[in-house]
């Protein structure tokens, strides 16, 4: 065992993660590869959040064979799409595989937070009130992602849709908003005592207000008020500051790979 799986903060990070890549191919209006070895979606959506894999766990000696069947699957039909990785999924020979395939690799910090406490809460700002919202308010988070996370503004129907296999009961949505427009955005997924934070994002014009501080402190506190004792998330560079603010340290690096076609 490496010294970073060794480390009982990582399990969380992946298990959590790779439970919201399973339910995410899980959406029947995805296609899928089908196979028990890891999990996969594919759409008509030319954008790499919308075609993945992940959680590959190959049997020893198939390694090489798999990653190669299934990256041709996926450059065959075109459109780009993200290899998600972890400590324990990604191996030297995946990543080298990957690669010389010609797709290019990045790494965001995991991080991991004890909920063990209250979360330190400052008053929002003038204008800002932070929001409880469920499947209802779908539409208005997916405009402020697309927008937060400089994404083309048309792929705000297909998030909606790649939300719908989520339970509500634990999925927890937060929205914030400045004088009643929606500025920022966050949501919890629960998984036993874990709570993964993911689609954190503040439009440009509301940065620097301290709204994404509060939308994240407002998601730990939820979590722990539903039974969660930790928290993990993957974070952005321009977000790494807030969480380690707020309690979070990394604790692994999560891998993951981007194909794009040569126009």
């Amino acid at each position: 065992m490496t010294p970073v799986l060794a480390d009982p903060r990582v399990a969380p990070v992946e298990d959590n993660l790779m439970e919201f890549l399973r339910v995410t191919a899980s959406n029947p209006s995805f296609g899928t590869e089908g196979a028990a070895d890891l999990h996969t979606w594919h759409t008509t959506v030319p954008h790499p959040v919308f075609n993945g894999i992940a959680g590959a766990r190959f049997a020893p000696g198939e390694e090489l064979r798999r990653t190669r069947e299934v990256l041709a699957a996926y450059v065959g039909r075109g459109l780009p799409f993200l290899w998600w990785g972890s400590p324990s999924t990604m191996t030297a020979e995946i990543a080298d595989t990957l690669v010389a395939a010609g797709m290019l690799r990045d790494e965001t910090p995991g991080m991991h937070r004890v909920l063990d406490g209250p979360v330190p809460m400052p008053p929002p700002g003038p204008g800002v009130r932070i929001h409880v919202v469920g499947p209802e308010c779908h539409a208005a988070t997916a405009r402020v992602m697309t927008e937060g996370f400089g994404f083309p503004a048309e792929l705000a129907g297909p998030i909606v849709e790649m939300m719908a296999p989520f339970d509500a009961a634990d999925l927890l949505t937060v929205l914030a908003t400045v004088d009643g427009q929606p500025v920022a955005c966050g949501t919890a997924w629960l998984t036993g005592r874990t709570a993964g934070l993911y689609n954190i994002t503040t439009l440009e014009a509301a940065r620097g207000r301290g709204i994404g501080y509060a939308v994240t402190a407002t998601l730990l506190e939820m979590a722990r008020d539903r039974g969660c004792t930790e928290a993990i998330l993957h974070a952005t560079e321009m977000g790494r500051p807030v969480y380690e603010r707020l309690g979070f340290e990394e604790v692994c690096r999560m891998p993951m790979f981007v194909w794009v076609p040569q126009l």
